[in-house]
């Protein structure tokens, strides 16, 4: 018995001193984890670093729209005419709150909008993302009374002589001319992209390096990355810089300790905010949260993680709802399956699943997470009526089939929906950007295989011990990053507009060279510090370059056609005359006469899309008398030509009669409508105006009937 007892305490005994090994083992990691915190840059540094590079991008756009088009020295009408298609059609709303008699007068302009749908009132606020306008409108009331008060002037004006034939014009300049004061708000919105940049970089990789690293990559891929140098009132202006703010929020749930309430607080608000912003946020929020929840399905994320991010995406979410007045196109969204397909499966079907063994439970749950989602938005379309997001899968439809139809062909002939050119990618090799996020997810995935062995082995081992899980080790942040990189890049590839979401995440996650867990080859940090600096200046024989390519733009904008249209439709024709024609010179028509129009660039509404398809039947092969009762029956008064849109082709079978073809094949025999109106014989329409580019079409009106009188005015 007593040596029984005696074996039995020798056998004790190692199991104590493994215990205590393990203790030992875990203060050691305790002890690496908060030298490693010890090692990280403090915040100030790092948020005095990112309000730096902030400012020098946002110095650095603002040059670049300067020498494009010589800004400062252009009449408020120039200023106006270079904001064509959308932007045209986002400043007037802007414009409709500065020149009101009140803020509250001019929000109610925007609710009860009769001018760009006539005959219809429409709710702007609810139909497009203007949040950015209401607030730089209001904000620039709030400043100019101020300075008005203090009797401070903040513009200087001039008179410039333009040449040419032209007649001089009055140019202003400073915070007190509205259009600086917008100017302002956008690059404004891009410095906070750079900050945010950085900052991102440097949080993820844990090193003020990885900032400085993500920052270099994206000014010298700058091209790539956006355009608000070129278009700055575009959403993306205003809503990128809070898709990047997400990510690094979410970035930051995943990987804290310590779950707390302010973390579904601050998603949901940057969420808000994004959404309000850019009607496309929807889908890459999709794509965050589907990300999250896939980590969580792998048992990577634990449960609250996912949770706090769900419920942080949900707030931000229905707030959304009720701030565009319940938009259509939100409420039957991917977002609003995906939140509803999450929220299922989470509460109801997981505890099914989690009695599968694994890996059939986890399949089973992404399987049942993609079909739910998308059961979820089509009944949500199917119950609210709306077909307004229908034409996004069409776009798709025809990137992988021989579909198309009158909208898709609008969208995909343009360059924009055009799939990546293969230009793109060899200026992102060229920078060596490329090659070095390559490398940087070989070594993740390297660490992460290596964790994951390890971590198995182990479980093997330690039998006796509470084994460690398949994922200890394994950063959730790096990986949430790297799989959003290969969404984006999925985007990119099939429409190369949204390259401004893959270029900046090339960036982000290129700042993981600066991550010694990564890089364990190279021991001492001296030696890690010279190797970056080498491969910075690699990057920098063609980076250097595209920046001086970028500042060696110089231009001077100058659009006598327009201008001479715009001054004829405002002196020439009645305060409540309705416009149709181009998309792109609609909006300029709404922007600078305020004259009433039936159909504008944004596309994303099933029923302006139907308008729109109306109004180019004057493109199309159809008789002159079908096109005239088509427009009679919207109300039209003037139809405008453009010259490009009559005769021209951005590539073969883009043409306006190329594409009316596809719509009625049984037309093709017949001469194209337009050139005929254009320069022959014009009935049974008037011609009014012509130049060199435009021609104005008078529609002889049966209606005796006049508009409703115009709440506002120019």
């Amino acid at each position: 018995m007593m040596a029984a007892k005696h074996r039995r305490g020798e056998e004790e005994r190692p199991a104590k001193n493994k215990k205590n090994a393990s203790s030992h083992k875990d203060n050691t990691s305790s002890k690496t984890h908060k030298q490693e915190e010890d090692k990280r840059p403090s915040m100030v540094v790092v948020l005095v670093c990112a309000l730096c590079m902030g400012v020098v991008h946002s110095a650095h756009v603002a040059t670049m729209f300067e020498n494009d088009r010589h800004f400062s020295h252009l009449s408020n009408l120039e200023r106006e005419m270079t904001f064509r298609t959308e932007m045209g059609l986002y400043y007037s709303y802007y414009k409709s709150i500065v020149s009101a008699d009140s803020f509250l007068l001019g929000l109610n302009r925007l609710i009860h909008n009769n001018l760009t749908e006539f005959p219809d009132v429409i709710n702007t606020l609810q139909r497009f993302n203007l949040y950015p306008e209401v607030v730089l409108g209001g904000t620039y009331r709030i400043f100019n009374a101020v300075t008005t008060w203090l009797g401070v002037e903040m513009r200087e004006c001039w008179q410039v002589s333009r040449g040419r034939g032209l007649s001089p014009v009055v140019s202003c300049e400073g915070l007190g001319d509205p259009v600086y004061w917008y100017l302002a708000g956008v690059w404004l919105s891009a410095g906070l992209t750079a900050a945010l940049l950085f900052l991102h970089g440097t949080l993820l990789s844990g090193d003020l390096m990885g900032g400085f690293l993500t920052t270099i990559c994206f000014f010298f891929n700058h091209g790539e990355a956006t355009r608000v140098q070129w278009t700055p009132p575009l959403r993306e202006s205003f809503g990128f810089p809070w898709s990047v703010a997400l990510n690094v929020a979410v970035t930051q749930v995943l990987r804290a300790p310590r779950p707390v309430w302010t973390q579904p607080l601050l998603v949901g608000t940057l969420s808000l905010i994004y959404l309000l912003c850019w009607q496309f946020a929807q889908f890459t929020t999709v794509a965050v949260l589907g990300i999250v929840y896939a980590l969580y399905a792998v048992g990577m994320v634990p449960a609250l993680p996912m949770l706090l991010v769900l419920l942080g995406t949900s707030y931000g979410f229905l707030n959304n709802v009720v701030l565009q007045f319940g938009n259509s196109l939100l409420v039957s969204s991917p977002l609003a399956g995906c939140l509803l397909g999450v929220l299922l499966l989470y509460l109801f079907l997981e505890p099914i699943f989690q009695h599968l063994p694994f890996p059939t439970n986890t399949l089973a749950q992404l399987s049942f997470l993609f079909v739910s989602c998308a059961a979820c938005k089509i009944e949500l379309s199917r119950i609210f009526g709306v077909e307004d997001d229908a034409h996004i899968l069409n776009i798709l439809r025809g990137k992988f089939t021989n579909y198309s139809d009158f909208h898709t062909l609008l969208y995909t002939c343009s360059p924009e929906f055009d799939l990546l050119p293969q230009e793109t990618i060899q200026r992102l090799n060229e920078t060596l950007l490329l090659p070095v996020v390559g490398l940087v997810i070989l070594a993740v995935l390297d660490h992460t295989l290596g964790r994951v062995h390890c971590n198995m082995l182990r479980r093997l081992e330690e039998d006796g011990e509470t084994p460690p899980g398949v994922w200890s080790g394994v950063d959730p942040g790096v990986l949430f990053n790297i799989i959003l990189l290969v969404f984006y890049g999925v985007m990119a590839g099939l429409i190369m507009r949204l390259k401004l979401f893959l270029t900046p995440q090339l960036c982000v996650v290129a700042s993981l060279l600066a991550c010694k867990k990564y890089w364990r080859l190279i021991e001492r940090r001296e030696v890690h510090v010279a190797v970056l600096a080498v491969l910075v200046s690699g990057m920098c024989v063609r980076g250097l370059r595209n920046i001086s390519e970028q500042h060696s733009i110089q231009g001077e904008y100058s659009n006598p056609e327009l201008e001479e249209l715009v001054e004829w439709v405002q002196t020439e024709t009645h305060q409540d005359a309705v416009f149709a024609g181009p998309m792109s010179t609609m909006a300029n028509v709404l922007l600078s006469t305020q004259r009433p129009i039936v159909n504008h660039p944004h596309y994303e509404h099933a029923g302006l899309r139907e308008r729109t398809k109306k109004v180019y039947s004057i493109f199309s092969r159809r008789s002159a008398q079908n096109v005239y009762e088509t427009l009679l029956s919207m109300r039209v008064n003037y139809v405008v030509l453009e010259e490009s849109w009559c005769m021209r082709k951005s590539r073969p079978g883009c043409g306006m009669a190329d594409i009316w073809d596809v719509e009625e094949p049984q037309n093709r025999h017949k001469p194209s409508l337009c050139p005929r109106l254009f320069h022959r014989n014009a009935a049974p329409f008037h011609r009014v105006f012509a130049n060199d580019v435009f021609v104005v079409l008078q529609v002889p009106s049966r209606y005796v009937e006049i508009p409703p009188p115009r709440y506002h005015s120019a």
